[in-house]
């Protein structure tokens, strides 16, 4: 298996695009829900209260943990485009290979990194491209 690192943090800008905007729409979601519904928590344990003290009370006891909430938003898109690489980069490289094989060319065979995902493809796509040579080399010799 190949150990060369990906130089690129985006192998395939359009699925790892979709992923990063859908984990963004997913975070700020699920932070405005916690924040409506911190200051719910907050107005419920003293409904008569002025609403300037209650929102200052909720900043005070659930705001921090939000801040940290949203701290934490970045790495958790970072990862998720880390671990997308794992099934963008062998597609990637997939395509690549068929285009060679469209335009004639008999390409090595397909490896992909140590921790990517679908090696069993890759060794699948191997066996076609092999029987596809083995083909051409017959028929090549029976046209002889």
């Amino acid at each position: 298996m190949s150990k060369k690192r990906r130089q690129k943090v985006h192998v395939d800008h359009e699925v790892q695009g979709a992923l990063a905007r859908r984990l963004v729409a997913q975070w700020c979601l699920f932070l405005a829900v916690a924040v409506v519904l911190s200051l719910a928590l907050r107005w419920m344990s003293d409904p008569f209260a002025p609403l300037s003290e209650t929102l200052a009370d909720a900043w005070w006891t659930y705001g921090p943990l939000l801040l940290v909430l949203g701290c934490l938003a970045p790495i958790f898109i970072y990862d998720a485009i880390k671990l997308s690489h794992r099934f963008t980069g062998p597609v990637h490289r997939l395509r690549q290979v068929t285009r060679s094989l469209a335009e004639g060319e008999t390409p090595g065979p397909v490896e992909f990194r140590g921790a990517d995902f679908w090696k069993d493809l890759a060794a699948d796509f191997n066996r076609v491209v092999e029987r596809l040579a083995l083909c051409e080399t017959q028929r090549d010799g029976k046209a002889e």
